[in-house]
C-alpha cells in the first residue's frame, strides 16, 4: 500500500470492516489499488476489473439543473449493487475519486457510511 494513503485504508476500513474487498483511487489517465484483501485477488488488473471500473467511472450522474441540486443536494456517491459485491463511487471532481469494493454486508445504512468515508478520505 503506498505510505501517503495509509491513513485512508485504516479510517475506511474502520467504517467498513471485513465488507472492505479493495480500495481503488483514480485521475484523468489511471487507477491504481491502494488495499486490497488478499482472498480478491485474483480479479486485481483482470479484464473484467477494468471493464466494472471503466463503467463505474463513466457514471457521472452530475445535475445540470440548479432546481434539481438545491432539491437532492450535492452528488456524493454512486452505488452499484450486485448479488456478490457493491461497488460505491466516490467522485472528487471531474477527473479524480475513489472505488470502493464491498461484500453485500456494506450495503446497510449505505447513507450514513458513504458520509464517514468522504469524510475520511476527503476531509470534509
Amino acid at each position: 500500500m503506498p505510505e501517503e494513503f495509509e491513513d485512508v485504508v485504516e479510517h475506511v476500513k474502520a467504517h467498513a470492516g471485513e465488507a472492505l474487498e479493495a480500495i481503488v483511487v483514480y485521475d484523468e489517465t489511471r487507477h491504481r489499488d491502494i488495499y486490497r484483501r488478499e482472498d480478491i485477488d485474483a480479479l486485481h488488473d483482470s479484464d473484467l476489473e477494468k471493464e466494472v471500473l471503466e463503467d463505474v467511472r463513466a457514471d457521472r450522474r452530475q445535475r445540470e439543473s440548479a432546481e434539481a441540486s438545491k432539491h437532492e443536494g450535492e452528488h456524493r456517491a454512486s452505488a452499484h449493487v450486485f448479488d456478490e459485491r457493491v461497488i460505491l463511487h466516490l467522485p472528487r471532481d471531474g477527473e479524480t475519486g475513489t472505488i470502493l469494493i464491498l461484500d453485500t454486508t456494506a450495503a446497510r445504512n449505505l447513507t450514513e457510511f458513504v458520509a464517514d468515508i468522504r469524510s475520511d478520505i476527503y476531509d470534509e
